[in-house]
């Protein structure tokens, strides 16, 4: 039904401007859509109930961690939040080993312009398995998602091991009850849609498989998919020139997506850049810019 959805660039707003009316007054209310920052203007523990339900259960089951005290069978604290008095975003995020640093589970939320909600990045990594440096280069600077700086030798490992650009391990397989999790919470807080902007093609791509629409870059994911086919400059310019641009990264999201990610666009004078979606809770868009690509 919404296979041919397409959406305002520059949504209506919606309900009043963030933290302008005390979360008091939105107890009668259960229409009125409630902003981050409401919710963070709520004390400590108010605040940790409601965000707590963003964490789903299955995930935390898996690493052994209370969903309820958020710490494993010793008493660690495995599971952070970050949410300041007054600010317009929060983060959760987990980790399972010893390191704080190696994150598992990474979800950040926040306001937007038009008083909606932005979903900053999700990041959802199986913690057993093999880690893959392609977050730092090879003088230990951040790469970024390899936007600022790469590291070329843990990418190639990366890709022979199945993982798409930005992934430092394989995923865990629970976005569906992630984004289940957030739709509901969102649903709770009155909000109607929430949007992102895909770091990568594969992201573009499983996004669109969770029910989401652009509102930028519906027409650039089209023309990747024709310039991909047979005869098409973007299948043309897979050359063997690098690593990354073999010939048979047409054929799959993944293969696709590592030559986009090694800069393959400029051929079509083109960067990744400026793709922006957005989801209607309980309405799937049916958008699906690669049909009968595997990933």
């Amino acid at each position: 039904m919404f296979r041919n959805l397409r959406v305002k660039t520059e949504p209506v707003r919606h309900g009043p401007e963030p933290g302008s009316i005390p979360v008091t007054q939105l107890i009668g209310d259960a229409s009125l859509p409630v902003s981050i920052q409401a919710i963070n203007s709520l004390p400590e523990n108010a605040k940790l109930r409601l965000y707590r339900a963003l964490v789903p259960i299955e995930l935390l089951a898996a690493v052994a961690v209370n969903p309820r005290t958020w710490k494993d069978a010793q008493g660690v604290p495995r599971v952070a939040l970050e949410a300041e008095e007054g600010g317009g975003k929060l983060r959760l995020f987990a980790w399972a080993g010893e390191d704080p640093e190696d994150i598992f589970f990474d979800l950040e939320l926040s306001d937007n312009a038009f008083n909606g909600i932005d979903l900053n990045f999700l990041i959802l990594n199986d913690p057993a398995a093999e880690k893959f440096g392609i977050d730092r280069d090879e003088q230990g600077r951040a790469t970024h998602f390899g936007a600022v700086h790469r590291n070329l030798p843990e990418e190639a490992r990366a890709m022979q091991a199945g993982l798409a650009p930005g992934q430092v391990r394989a995923g865990l397989a629970l976005s569906r009850q992630v984004f289940a999790r957030l739709e509901a919470f969102l649903t709770t807080m009155a909000h109607h849609a929430y949007y992102l902007e895909p770091v990568s093609y594969v992201s573009a791509w499983v996004f669109e498989r969770r029910g989401f629409a652009y509102v930028t870059g519906h027409k650039l994911m089209e023309q990747i998919h024709t310039e991909f086919q047979p005869g098409g400059a973007l299948q043309k310019a897979l050359d063997d020139s690098t690593l990354f641009r073999g010939p048979e990264q047409a054929a799959g999201i993944r293969g696709r997506a590592w030559a986009i990610h090694d800069g393959i666009l400029a051929t079509l004078e083109k960067r990744w850049d400026g793709l922006r979606m957005v989801k209607q809770i309980g309405r799937p868009a049916g958008v699906n810019t690669a049909p009968d690509v595997p990933y």
